[in-house]
């Protein structure tokens, strides 16, 4: 059960209970009998869970990153706010949609319902709308044929889970009018290849700013237009794990 769900059967539960009392039990007090306890968390819960409910299921919602494929944009452990409402109003837990929103683009970090297993979501970059053909070359990217130049920036440390610390490289591309850092590690063993790969209708190719470490697009396919949940605006806060601290230069990050 999701975080969602069980926010709504809240909602629910002390809509009724305040229900009740609104039709029944208030008259009883009227008539000398005392308020039960339950009524009167009820009460006050309510009108707060819903308010935090339409947040969640209409606007914003928050998202932890749970694993690095999004390194050197995201760190296990951001908080990312995500935005619902600007690629359109969906139903929540049914996810129909009521509204049309403004398009996917090139570039965006999307939270999505991974298609394989939709009660997990993930978190990764546009790189192909409907109807371009993807293709990898080792560590060169294709787009329609075209490839996307990366810039060097310089050595990237990657610190894994364990502690490690793992030379990669580090480059900047653009794609949408979006310019964000990959990181590769420059070794035989590391580069794959893929494609060509033309991205059906209504469906979007992901990829992991972690490019040799990211389970994405090229292993499972597309992202079903349905299973988008909402594009990442800001990482609000961050935690390292490792020596229990804030990491304050990630907090406030913009990802338009």
């Amino acid at each position: 059960m999701n975080f969602t769900l069980l926010l709504f059967l809240a909602v629910v539960l002390t809509g009724l209970i305040w229900l009740v009392d609104l039709l029944a039990l208030r008259r009883r007090r009227a008539a000398g009998q005392h308020e039960s306890l339950v009524v009167d968390y009820a009460r006050s819960f309510f009108p707060v869970l819903l308010i935090v409910f339409l947040i969640r299921a209409f606007l914003f919602e928050p998202f932890k990153i749970p694993s690095g494929s999004m390194i050197p944009t995201l760190r296990v452990g951001d908080f990312v706010l995500v935005n619902k409402y600007s690629l359109g109003l969906r139903l929540p837990l049914i996810h129909t949609q009521l509204t049309q929103g403004g398009p996917v683009r090139a570039g965006d970090v999307m939270v999505f319902r991974y298609p394989k297993d939709p009660r997990e979501d993930y978190i990764k970059r546009v790189i192909g709308l409907p109807g371009d053909t993807i293709e990898v070359k080792g560590n060169d990217l294709y787009i329609n044929g075209k490839l996307i130049p990366q810039k060097y920036v310089g050595p990237f440390t990657y610190h894994t889970h364990e502690g490690y610390a793992i030379p990669t490289q580090e480059y900047q591309q653009e794609l949408g009018g979006h310019p964000f850092h990959i990181i590769e590690f420059d070794t035989p063993e590391a580069q794959m290849d893929f494609g060509p790969y033309k991205v059906p209708p209504h469906c979007y190719f992901m990829m992991g700013d972690d490019r040799d470490n990211s389970n994405d697009s090229r292993f499972w396919g597309c992202v079903p237009e349905q299973n988008i949940v909402g594009k990442a605006m800001f990482v609000w806060f961050s935690w390292d794990a490792n020596d229990w601290s804030i990491r304050w230069n990630q907090i406030g990050r913009s990802l338009d």
